[in-house]
Parts: C-alpha cells; structure tokens; sequence
C-alpha cells in the first residue's frame, strides 16, 4: 500500500496520474494549504522541506517501508517499482528521462516563479516575470518539436514523461498568454493523453 500526501496543484496531480496509470494501490492524504501539519515533526519525517507531494510505500525494495518525494523522484521510482511507463529500448527510455528532466528542471520552477510574481508579488517584478515566461517558452518550443516527431516525448508509447507533463499543460501553462494553443503538436498530444482513463482518474483525484 502507498500512502500519497498531496496539495491540489499539478505535481500532485503528475503522481496522482502516474499512480493511476500503474493501477498500484494507495491511500489519499490531502493537505490544504498552509496546514501545520505540513512542519510537524511527523510530516518531516516523510520530507524534510514539509513540501508535497510525497508518498509512504509500506513494501519498499526490501519489503520494509520507504519513503519518496519530489514528483520526478516518485515517479521514476514507482516506474522502476513496476517495470512500467519507462520503455524497454534504451533510445525511447533516454528520451523519456529526457523530457521528464525538462520538465521538472525547466518547467515546473518557471511557472512556478510565473505564479508568484504574477499572483502573489507586491512589487512590481514584471523584468522577472518576462525572463521566467520566456524560459517557460523555450521548454514549451523544445516540446512541441519534439512532439512533432513522434506521437509521445519517448517516442511511439506513453510513458512517465508524459504523465509529469499533461498536469502542468492542463494548469500552470494556462496562466501563459495563449498557454499552449501557439504549440499545434502539444494541442494534438494534450487531446490525445487527455483520453487516456488513467489520466482522467488521476486528474480527478487531485483536483
């Protein structure tokens, strides 16, 4: 059994997806924001930052507990748990980290920030938000060209890139001007994915 601590947003939704798309079995903890649970010395223990979202699995890899988190790290370990979402040739699974490292490295922290200076800043941050809005951009372009090539980031099979991915394009890229309508390739692989039940119950669940 996985114990899955989240908040509403998009990364506890790319675990949310990838849990659903493996069909492993879990229990829901949600969180709100600015719960003190989040800096109890109990929550801590699972991750030290008090961030979300993180998991529990009671069967580790030597049948004792484990605890993960960050979405990129929880989603390569339950894929490698499973023997799933990372494809067997060794091009399509490089391809995969590739495009799960973008978008954990490039586009997360980006819309991220974009929120921030967006939404929650009270001083004029506006050269800030220009230069995070042009990186988002530039992950954006190197995805779309990518999915211009081959129907998913791996190549011909959905994988864990996907799944990290879909969330952000779903919520955070919205924020964007146009978010990902510019990106004709992405707007086909979103209506694509979208489909896909795992995802659905996935995004249900962590919205």
């Amino acid at each position: 059994m996985i114990d899955f601590y989240l908040i509403r947003t998009a990364n506890g939704q790319k675990v949310a997806i990838v849990l659903e798309e493996l069909g492993l079995a879990y229990r829901v903890h949600e969180l709100k924001s600015g719960d003190p649970f989040k800096d109890s010395p109990e929550y801590r223990a699972i991750h030290p930052q008090g961030k979300l979202p993180a998991i529990v699995d009671t069967e580790g890899p030597d049948g004792k507990p484990i605890t993960v988190f960050q979405s990129l790290a929880i989603g390569l370990y339950l894929a490698e748990k499973t023997g799933r979402l990372l494809p067997t040739d060794p091009r399509a699974r490089t391809e995969a980290y590739i495009y799960a490292a973008v978008t954990a490295t490039d586009l997360t922290p980006n819309l991220a920030v974009q929120y921030f200076t967006t939404l929650r800043a009270k001083s004029d941050v506006s050269e800030a938000t220009g230069f995070v809005v042009s990186e988002a951009k530039r992950a954006l372009h190197a995805i779309d060209l990518r999915l211009g090539a081959v129907p998913y980031l791996a190549g011909s099979e959905f994988s864990l890139a996907d799944a990290l991915t879909f969330p952000l394009m779903a919520t955070s890229v919205q924020r964007l001007p146009d978010g990902f309508r510019p990106y004709a390739n992405i707007a086909r692989w979103f209506d694509l994915v979208g489909q896909r039940p795992g995802v659905k119950r996935g995004m249900a669940i962590s919205r």
